[in-house]
């Protein structure tokens, strides 16, 4: 094989190796700067949110113990059958969709009067503690 063969063959090989060579010394590409909107700091999106709600700090003792109570007279109380001051049979209870209260009517109804009145499961869930 002569040199000029040898010479043919290689210089594909020596010209990649002197482009892959000289890359690094390329200036880097220029990147316009990025201005946030309306003075917005850093970035903002589902990961990393810059408006976060306040952390939600939990109940506890009495204050869990009314936050319960009211969401029981939102849900018992409003628009069924015990709201106003009420009294619901049991047969009204299961009627009216009141399932904790007429599944636990017979202890509820301590007087054995025959109805339940919204204080009546007041006084019930106190005395279970719940």
């Amino acid at each position: 094989m002569s040199l000029f063969d040898m010479l043919r063959r290689v210089s594909p090989l020596i010209v990649l190796g002197c482009l892959i060579g000289s890359a690094h010394a390329l200036p880097p590409q220029a990147v316009a700067p990025a201005t946030p909107p309306n003075g917005a700091r850093g970035v903002d999106g589902p990961f990393f949110p810059q408006n976060r709600a306040a952390p939600v700090t939990p109940s506890t003792g009495t204050a869990l113990q009314q936050e319960a109570q009211q969401r029981l007279e939102a849900r018992l109380g409003a628009n069924t059958a015990l709201s106003n001051g009420a009294a619901v049979t049991k047969t009204q209870a299961q009627t009216a969709g009141l399932g904790y209260v007429a599944k636990h009517f017979d202890q509820i109804d301590t007087s054995h009067k025959g109805s339940v009145t919204m204080s009546d499961v007041r006084q019930y869930l106190q005395q279970q503690g719940r």
